[in-house]
């Protein structure tokens, strides 16, 4: 069986292969091949991506959601799916380009899902759906998937996965296996482009990708450049501070006394790990362990979330990993994002 998955980020595109297999009577899985592509480049091409992952005649491919929809194969997305996902409607313009990638790989005849975010799960206490969007939005899930298929006891697994990316941060809290809570990227603390939550005096009018690290120094500079010399910038301790300050309080907020296990992932996550591990522990005063789950993996053209992605295309068709999809309760997941909105 091979399966796809597709993370679409705000920099890169992620592609996992996942190859499931028979040996010695025993089911195997590996990833055959992956790559990462600049979003730039999906967005005027989309049929150059959509092409290699033809080549690989997958069985089931999950496919870039957004926002996300309950479990929906794509020749039956509508216009108004279309834009649940992606909250833009045809003539706007998008800045990762799902929705014309969505509108492109329908006209094909693949066997692709589009996929639930946090808020669509039955696992998710509805008073925390109140007013909110993005809970974590489709591919964090898929980050979840990924953390959960480490494990040798997915089923006991507590933990809150962060995510630290180019764009924005989000934060999903899992207990028992499942996911219960989430902190959106636009309601959460600032990320290294976007601003994250603001007061909605200010918000009104503000660019969501701006009002970040970047905004606050004054110069676009790459992260790495950043992080090792932030005390050299104007404004830069203002900005770092701010920054991991940010995402203490978020992951502070999800946890509880069974949480002392961090997951981290995304483009920035391996620059902010330690100041992660000593805030936590200076608040809380115990041990927390924190683990970058994309970090010290040979190679760099993968994703957590389009791993994740893949698997949960394994499990969608019933293979290895159907258990652990079915206890995630992924295929329950109903409603859409503008539920328990009353604003």
């Amino acid at each position: 069986m091979i399966t796809i998955g597709i993370d679409a980020g705000t920099s890169k595109w992620a592609i996992s292969i996942l190859e499931e297999y028979k040996k010695k009577g025993k089911t195997k899985v590996k990833f055959k091949f992956e790559t990462i592509i600049p979003t730039k480049e999906i967005k005027s091409n989309a049929n150059a991506v959509i092409n290699l992952i033809e080549n690989f005649n997958a069985d089931c491919i999950v496919l870039p959601s957004g926002y996300g929809l309950p479990l929906k194969h794509i020749s039956e997305l509508s216009d108004d799916d279309l834009f649940k996902i992606s909250l833009k409607n045809k003539d706007e313009k998008e800045s990762i380009g799902i929705r014309k990638f969505l509108d492109e790989i329908k006209k094909r005849n693949l066997n692709g899902y589009v996929i639930p975010s946090v808020k669509h799960l039955p696992t998710v206490e509805d008073f925390k759906k109140v007013n909110v969007i993005d809970l974590g939005t489709s591919d964090k899930l898929c980050s979840v998937v990924y953390a959960l298929s480490l494990s040798k006891n997915f089923k006991a697994e507590n933990f809150i996965l962060a995510e630290i990316g180019y764009g924005f941060n989000a934060f999903v809290k899992v207990r028992n296996g499942k996911i219960c809570d989430g902190i959106g990227g636009t309601i959460a603390s600032s990320g290294f482009l976007a601003h994250g939550r603001t007061d909605s005096e200010i918000n009104r009018n503000a660019d969501k990708f701006s009002g970040g690290v970047l905004n606050i120094i004054k110069q676009k500079v790459a992260p790495e450049d950043f992080f090792k010399n932030y005390k050299k910038f104007e404004n830069g301790n203002l900005a770092y501070n701010y920054f991991t300050d940010g995402i203490i309080k978020d992951i502070s907020a999800l946890s509880d006394s069974k949480i002392s296990k961090i997951y981290l992932c995304g483009k920035i996550s391996g620059f902010v790990e330690g100041e992660i591990k000593g805030g936590l522990e200076r608040k809380f005063g115990r041990i927390f362990e924190v683990k970058n789950i994309e970090k010290n993996v040979k190679g760099a053209n993968w994703s957590s979330a389009s791993r994740g992605a893949a698997i949960l295309a394994n499990g969608i068709n019933k293979g290895k990993f159907k258990n652990l999809i079915d206890w995630m309760e992924i295929k329950e997941a109903k409603g859409n994002i503008f539920d328990y909105v009353f604003i």
